[in-house]
């Protein structure tokens, strides 16, 4: 059996904690593979990998201490950008970030460009692109559009190219409505055969965002218009039932496109976010974080950002009547928020924008299975 070593370590910031390297004997061999493989820096073990977070975001020493025997007992489990980046130089502890791109070139380019920064930085991306217009509309006095997919295509490519602080490639979702003059296309997207292979993103994952009228539509055989998303014209119309039964085939088929039930998820924002007039219109990479983008009431622009992190279900009936472990979590998740605010890049300002204003956690579940 292990023998119970017990040290005392301090960080720059002051935070001191005791380890407990016996608890190593909690992780499983695959647990163990997995941290050192993505997680440890060089010469690092798992208990000071453990306690390296923890001083990092604690409070003071007292909360640090706190958030050490949680993670060492692995009640609570970070996401992949804390694990890694937290308290050390090569990269951001935020996993989710939610952006738009506008209908214009330089729309697009500031999209392109800012994702190349959060890819390269550990974030998980989900960009919307329902404000382009749709290929064959009129661009200035003579030009016609290419449509959003050669778009998208080279944010595959370059989303590809991005290695997540060499701890794994970039990974980001794409979204567009389901009323967009490209949907159909769109929803092929991912597929390898079939069409024009110069209009495939086979890296990228994409979804729909629908509408409750859409389902109506479904649901009593009608047309659905496909509209400009520059004035709203219903540019040319198609059997709802037919455009929902695609979307499933490719669901069956491929395991994609993510969908999102918009009008749902804006009856169910929080109120203050109603009275500043934002609204949702996609999601992250993951589809389980729903927050505002774009322009504001203030005119600034907003990249939304959500710091996230689980708690153990399997070590349910060791945490349930801990009196602090949920308000240090959330703590915790805040110093992590505040720690990307304060140390992001100045291509991030669309994020650290948003996340001035929101501060967004997500305290989720894990380990149910178990």
């Amino acid at each position: 059996m292990t023998e119970d070593v017990r040290d005392t370590v301090q960080n720059e910031r002051g935070n001191r904690i005791t380890l407990d390297r016996s608890r190593d004997q909690l992780l499983t061999t695959f647990g163990k593979e997995t941290l050192s493989d993505r997680y440890l820096m060089p010469g690092e073990s798992f208990q000071d990998l453990f306690g390296r977070v923890a001083m990092h975001y604690g409070d003071d020493s007292a909360h640090a201490q706190r958030l050490y025997d949680y993670l060492s007992k692995l009640w609570l489990t970070p996401s992949t950008p804390i694990l890694s980046n937290g308290g050390t130089t090569r990269g951001l502890p935020i996993s989710c970030f939610l952006n738009e791109a506008g209908d214009s070139l330089d729309g697009i380019v500031d999209l392109w460009n800012e994702n190349v920064w959060l890819a390269a930085r550990g974030g998980g991306i989900g960009s919307y692109w329902g404000n382009l217009r749709s290929i064959g509309e009129q661009v200035g006095a003579n030009g016609k559009t290419s449509g959003i997919v050669p778009f998208i295509r080279v944010m595959d490519s370059m989303t590809l190219a991005i290695s997540q602080g060499s701890l794994r490639r970039g990974s980001a979702a794409v979204y567009i409505p389901v009323s967009h003059p490209e949907i159909e296309e769109f929803i092929e997207m991912r597929r390898p055969t079939g069409g024009d292979p110069n209009r495939k993103a086979l890296n990228l994952h994409h979804g729909i965002v629908i509408p409750d009228s859409f389902m109506r539509a479904v649901e009593n055989d009608e047309e659905w218009g496909l509209t400009s998303p520059k004035d709203g014209t219903v540019l040319r119309k198609v059997s709802a039932r037919d455009l929902w039964i695609r979307i499933l085939t490719a669901r069956v088929e491929t395991g994609e496109p993510y969908l999102i039930f918009i009008d749902h998820v804006n009856r169910a924002i929080p109120e203050h976010h109603k009275l500043a007039g934002l609204h949702v219109k996609m999601s992250n990479l993951c589809t389980e974080i729903t927050l505002p983008t774009g322009k504001d009431k203030d005119g600034g622009d907003r990249t939304a950002v959500c710091c996230i992190s689980s708690v153990n279900l399997e070590r349910f009936s060791e945490w349930e009547h801990h009196p602090t472990f949920i308000e240090d979590s959330m703590r915790f998740l805040d110093n992590v928020l505040s720690d990307f605010i304060d140390h992001a890049h100045d291509d991030f300002k669309k994020a650290t924008y948003s996340a001035m204003r929101e501060r967004s956690v997500g305290l989720g579940v894990m380990g149910f299975h178990s």
